[in-house]
């Protein structure tokens, strides 16, 4: 539990400790948790048909998300292990081709998850587990004997013909495929839930109040307070806020500032100082070094610190695939006020151009799951840790900062694939620099976290 949630033992046993509680599990001393949940017998399926029911709109969206996120990542995962190690891992789909469709559902999760771990991404299993939590996946295979459902999985024949696209070694077919079962499921799982509602506007019950409640944290077990205060300091650094050579304020200004006891002060500098963006003597305070080669050498061997880092390029490498589909789908919705608004904003001191637009593109996503999940991503990503890497830091007329300027260009002028593409290149630009230096600096690992192709 701790490897798959990334907690401590100390959080995983707080949880069963709840569960059983609860009597969701039975725990014994050194043995397995057991579930001994049972749904009362009386209440049949109507508790379950209205919790779904509630969340309607919102299960429709999360399957459209699916359906632009997901083929992008498992597109990618397959060019990274290779067609053949792809085929392994999809092997089973095959072998349960014929089965019932719980069987198939549960042989191709498997195998799907196993192939986006192939990816060394640290995002795309969280994100495929929450997308699927959220849809009610169980609640549909328990009711998988409505008509819409079964046309749904006859429009695209069953998971095997998923497994026979990643046999053709062709991206692009691999991610149509996707699409085409994603958009099938979604079709289904509506009509199934409009007969449902139908139903109970007949009992007399009507349709439940609609309920949004999916939720996503990209940096689940890792979100300290001394943590999130490393990165904002990390972003004024890197940004100019605060220069090479000045001296950050007091640790009591800063604690005033955050919030927070001088103690987790003490712990975020400490953590600037062992990656070597900053150097704290006694009584004169600290002081910003920006990157030092030989600490950061040495900060990259600690655990805490390497995890950090695969999770920011985690989230470069993500949102190069992610954002190209955002952007098609925020298009329409950006208003010619909302670009000179934009214009204004990335004309202002230290902004960020391309942090800029991709807020402008969450803001107008239509879909909700999606909003969430890029929001959550951007989230990581420290600005400030990219522009350390330039003597100017943000100031300075990098290729990133023009590649966003020209994005907005492409927006400006309503050429909505080159914008998308423009904005996917501009993550894939921040991957490779930050990771090829990661590589020199001793992190071996970072070299796993290949740069998408272009589409």
């Amino acid at each position: 539990m701790c490897e798959t949630y990334h907690v401590g033992i100390r959080t995983a046993r707080d949880v069963l400790r709840r569960l059983s509680q609860e009597d969701l599990i039975r725990t014994e001393e050194r043995r397995p948790s057991v579930v001994i949940y049972r749904r009362p017998e009386e209440e049949g399926n109507q508790v379950e048909i209205s919790a779904v029911l509630a969340r309607r709109v919102e299960i429709g969206e999360i399957y459209e998300t699916m359906g632009h996120i997901m083929p992008e990542l498992f597109a990618f995962s397959v060019q990274v292990c290779g067609r053949e190690a792809a085929l392994e891992y999809l092997k089973g789909m095959k072998k349960d081709g014929g089965s019932a469709l719980e069987v198939r559902w549960k042989t191709a999760s498997t195998a799907l998850h196993r192939l986006l771990d192939a990816s060394c991404n640290l995002l795309f299993r969280d994100v495929f587990s929450s997308l699927k939590i959220c849809a009610r996946v169980p609640f549909f295979l328990e009711c998988s004997e409505a008509a819409s459902l079964s046309r749904a999985y006859r429009d695209y024949g069953n998971p095997v013909w998923i497994a026979e696209a990643v046999e053709t070694g062709n991206p692009e077919e691999i991610r149509r495929r996707f699409r085409t079962m994603y958009r099938a499921l979604a079709d289904g799982v509506e009509e199934y839930l409009a007969s449902l509602a139908a139903m109970a506007d007949g009992t007399g019950c009507g349709t439940p109040e609609e309920k949004r409640c999916f939720s996503w944290n990209a940096k689940l077990g890792r979100d300290h307070y001394y943590l999130q205060i490393a990165r904002s300091l990390i972003d004024r650094i890197g940004t100019g806020f605060y220069r090479d050579g000045s001296f950050l304020p007091s640790e009591a200004a800063l604690a005033a500032e955050y919030g927070v006891s001088v103690s987790t002060i003490r712990k975020a500098l400490a953590m600037l100082n062992r990656l070597g963006f900053c150097r704290t003597y006694n009584v004169k305070g600290t002081q910003v070094t920006l990157f030092n080669d030989e600490a950061t050498f040495y900060a990259l061997k600690n655990r805490v610190h390497k995890r950090e880092t695969l999770l920011y390029l985690s989230g470069l490498q993500f949102m190069t695939l992610a954002a190209g589909p955002a952007a098609k789908l925020a298009f329409s919705g950006i208003s010619g006020t909302e670009l000179l608004r934009l214009k204004e904003k990335m004309e202002q001191p230290l902004s960020i151009p391309l942090d800029v637009l991709i807020r402008c593109v969450i803001r107008y996503l239509p879909l909700e799951p999606y909003r969430v999940i890029l929001q959550e991503v951007s989230d990581i990503l420290h600005w400030g840790y990219y522009y350390s890497f330039y003597e100017g830091g943000a100031r300075s007329a990098n290729e990133l900062n023009n590649r966003a300027l020209n994005a907005f260009a492409l927006l400006e002028e309503g050429r909505r694939d080159a914008f998308a593409g423009e904005l996917s290149g501009c993550f894939g630009h921040a991957l490779e620099m930050v990771r090829d230096a990661m590589v020199e600096f001793g992190l071996l690992e970072a070299a796993n976290l290949v740069t998408p192709k272009p589409q």
